[in-house]
């Protein structure tokens, strides 16, 4: 329909993104990354069940479930509910905060910063001085993600893709299938290359030129190279994800436009039979595209799931290192076990994967 999205309905709409982030690598990095790093690093720390991880750092535990509550809560606030909002419509926003909620949505945001600053310097303290295996290594793999001239951005821009750190190919999402398509019988993308394609926030931290936040850089500066194209640094980069969209929603919520209520505009006529549209989720590069015939009916469909796109690249670790440990150790529940951890590094979502 070549409707503009108005500015309003565009910051809002990223408000609604970094709790959904915030929620989403929250309890990925708490539930799931956080034990499998102490059994990796250090053995005499190793959890074995939720109330020990609940028990480990007291102060870790509450900042984590505060940061969980803040996510939802930021969800609510600003699209109705937690989980399904209805704010959100095509075209735009059908809800426009009160002074009185942007000046909550403040708190809330400062808040999880505040949180968020003492678990990113407890990450640094517990494992920057590790160095990760390497059957988590991804030096291979083509990370294929969004970004906005360089800088970190889930929700405009165009499309970066490059092999670990060699030139990077831009192209617009039109022009996507030029570069990767998917079979509808089978898992993930193909990109007309021999190795895997991943995506998420490894791949985000391949593409951008930087975060955009001198404290960020610091941050990185801790860890060695080693980390760089091991998907166990993930799990960091989803601390800096939300680090970076915290402040910049502060900053969000100081813009005048948020409040100022506007008339959407109304679809009319159709001016193209193609519909494409791309955000980053959590998890990775999400793509929809819909194609219309001359009915006006949507008669193919193609729907590019984070999950189901890194599932080859998932496979190809399990299989080589499993084969590889079996042959050693002989023992299938050790494998089963460590094959696992590689499975949880890259946070995935069964849900997801089954469109």
């Amino acid at each position: 329909y070549k409707i503009e999205i108005p500015e309003q309905s565009i910051l809002t709409r990223r408000l609604l993104l970094t709790g959904e982030l915030i929620k989403s690598h929250t309890m990925h990095f708490f539930f799931q990354a956080f034990p499998d790093l102490l059994t990796l690093f250090d053995e005499k720390a190793k959890v074995t069940n939720q109330y020990e991880l609940i028990q480990y750092n007291p102060q870790l535990t509450t900042f984590a479930y505060e940061l969980i509550k803040i996510g939802n809560d930021i969800d609510k606030l600003f699209g109705g509910k937690a989980v399904h909002m209805i704010t959100s419509v095509p075209g735009g926003m059908i809800y426009y905060p009160s002074n009185k909620t942007l000046s909550l949505a403040k708190r809330y945001f400062q808040k999880a910063l505040n949180n968020l600053e003492w678990i990113i310097e407890t990450f640094i303290n517990l494992f920057s001085s590790k160095t990760p295996p390497p059957e988590y290594n991804v030096d291979s793999s083509y990370f294929i993600s969004l970004h906005n001239n360089g800088k970190y951005d889930r929700y405009s821009g165009i499309l970066g893709m490059r092999q670990s750190r060699l030139d990077l190919t831009n192209f617009l999402l039109k022009n996507y299938a030029n570069y990767f398509d998917k079979d509808p019988l089978l898992y993930g993308i193909n990109i007309n290359q021999e190795e895997e394609a991943i995506v998420g926030p490894l791949a985000r931290y391949h593409i951008i030129d930087n975060y955009g936040l001198d404290s960020i850089n610091e941050y990185l500066d801790f860890f060695s190279k080693e980390w760089y194209e091991n998907i166990l640094f993930a799990n960091f980069l989803r601390l800096l994800e939300m680090y970076n969209e915290l402040t910049s929603g502060l900053a969000i919520l100081d813009d005048p436009c948020l409040n100022q209520r506007m008339k959407l505009k109304t679809p009319h006529s159709i001016n193209d039979s193609d519909g494409i549209g791309v955000v980053e989720a959590p998890r990775g590069l999400l793509l929809h595209h819909y194609h219309l015939n001359k009915k006006q009916e949507v008669d193919s469909v193609k729907l590019f799931i984070p999950t189901e796109l890194n599932i080859p690249i998932i496979n190809k670790m399990i299989t080589e290192y499993g084969q590889k440990l079996y042959e050693k150790s002989g023992d299938l529940n050790l494998v089963k076990e460590k094959v696992q951890m590689i499975i949880r590094a890259f946070d995935p979502c069964i849900s997801c994967a089954t469109y």
